[in-house]
């Protein structure tokens, strides 16, 4: 299925609800709402912005909720970035909800914008707990601010923002008994409950259910821990039957460890060899309080999986001339990807960027890998600050791309490292003439 195929069922929620709305409204017994009193359009409109808010928050925990069929198609690292900006424009509709409505109630009842406040929290049948949902939507929206500008580490703003799914559930009872759209029309109310059914199924199935059944069949573990350059552990996991997983070169899985001080977090990481059946790895840089202490986990630790995920694999190549850029830990995923290209057949060049040689992760490997693959893989290491280096200095940029790959025309693209090296190399790849289609990357990055 592509992205063409699942837009159109993507957007039909969308055009229902302000299908079903601007009949309801124009077609009252009132007379066309849209165009009386002013008190009736605060109202109408009111209404519509709490519809849109309603499937807003819908969308958004699809978004995040790991469905395969739309994960294989977009990759979840860009459901994800879509997941944040979608959650910070969702904060007009979610206050011009309640705004318009009390504005719209207390002009038709004469009374003060406080009085009418008090009025909903005391009167209207799940209005109050409405209240404090919106409450908890801000408080997270707040929460993704501060830990976006590093004010707030991850672990206390994920736990934080589960209070969403609290705040989305105290907000449904005032939709279907106090919301008029719902109350009076039994289609719609019915149509809008089927609607939150289909999502909390695929939430319950997808976040929770699939990784502990995945669990309960492979019964992963840590069997070893292995120190690597650069800061950078590598976690073996084992487990049962682990050809059926049906893992791929590239993929990455999110992972729970449990062991005291881990098992309340849950993070995503790259699978770093070529998944072969017989266990993971998973090659973890210390960068936060999270990744610092991966070094402390013991072997038989229980491992919860999610996954795998992602599209940055062989599958997206066109071509058999491929192209791989690295830099830093960003070597986890394109170190698997070039055994299974080199495996394929394909010509792969890989540029792999670092400050200096200490911080080169997997340099034996690859050095093995490039030495068994008779041709078809070509190593460049290119390091930018590392005056004893005698190999390729500098950075990976227009000039070293031009130099480096002459065919450069002729490849697919392959690119995973830090955000301004990506940014950078990306921006490099489009003066040179590659079409965007060619250039595949990760970034999933909070």
């Amino acid at each position: 299925m592509n992205k063409a195929a699942l837009l159109p069922g993507a957007l039909m929620p969308v055009l229902i609800v302000i299908g079903a709305w601007f009949w309801f409204h124009t077609h009252h017994a009132l007379g066309n709402l849209l165009t009386g009193d002013l008190p009736g359009q605060a109202l109408a409109w009111g209404r519509l912005a709490g519809l849109l808010a309603a499937v807003g928050v819908l969308v958004q925990i699809m978004l995040v909720a790991r469905v395969r069929r739309f994960e294989q198609v977009f990759g979840l690292d860009r459901l994800t970035r879509l997941h944040h900006v979608l959650g910070f424009s969702l904060v007009l509709l979610l206050v011009l909800h309640p705004a318009l409505v009390t504005v719209g109630h207390a002009l038709q009842a004469d009374a003060g914008l406080a009085e009418q406040t008090l009025d909903f929290w005391t009167n209207w049948r799940g209005l109050a707990s409405a209240m404090v949902g919106l409450l908890l939507m801000i408080a997270a929206l707040v929460t993704s601010v501060l830990v976006l500008t590093k004010r707030m580490r991850y672990e206390v703003w994920y736990a934080t923002h589960l209070t969403l799914y609290v705040a989305f559930a105290l907000s449904f009872l005032h939709q279907v008994v106090t919301g008029s759209d719902l109350t009076d029309h039994p289609g719609f109310r019915a149509y809008w409950c089927l609607l939150y059914a289909y999502v909390l199924l695929h939430l319950i199935v997808c976040r929770f259910a699939k990784p502990c059944a995945l669990y309960f069949r492979h019964r992963f573990t840590v069997e070893r821990l292995v120190p690597e350059a650069g800061d950078v552990t590598s976690v073996h996991i084992g487990g049962r039957g682990l050809r059926s997983l049906a893992a791929e070169a590239g993929q990455f899985v999110i992972v729970r460890f449990l062991a005291k001080g881990f098992r309340w977090e849950a993070h995503p990481f790259s699978l770093s060899s070529r998944p072969d059946g017989s266990g993971l790895r998973l090659s973890i840089k210390g960068v936060g309080d999270f990744t610092r202490r991966i070094s402390e986990l013991k072997p038989g630790t229980p491992v919860v999986i999610d996954g795998p995920h992602g599209v940055f694999t062989a599958r997206r190549c066109d071509s058999d001339k491929v192209l791989l850029i690295a830099g830093g830990i960003g070597i986890t995923p394109v170190r698997a990807l070039a055994e299974e290209l080199v495996e394929d057949g394909c010509d792969v060049l890989l540029l792999y960027g670092n400050r200096n040689a200490s911080g080169i992760v997997f340099k034996e490997e690859l050095e093995a890998l490039a030495e068994r693959s008779d041709g078809r893989l070509r190593l460049v290491h290119v390091l930018s600050s590392d005056p004893a280096w005698t190999g390729e200095k500098g950075y990976i940029d227009r000039d070293c791309l031009s130099r480096l790959v002459p065919d450069l025309a002729s490849r697919d693209v392959f690119l995973c490292g830090p955000p301004v090296m990506m940014k950078g190399v990306r921006r490099a790849l489009a003066d040179l003439g590659v079409p965007a289609s060619r250039v595949h990357d990760e970034r999933f990055a909070l």
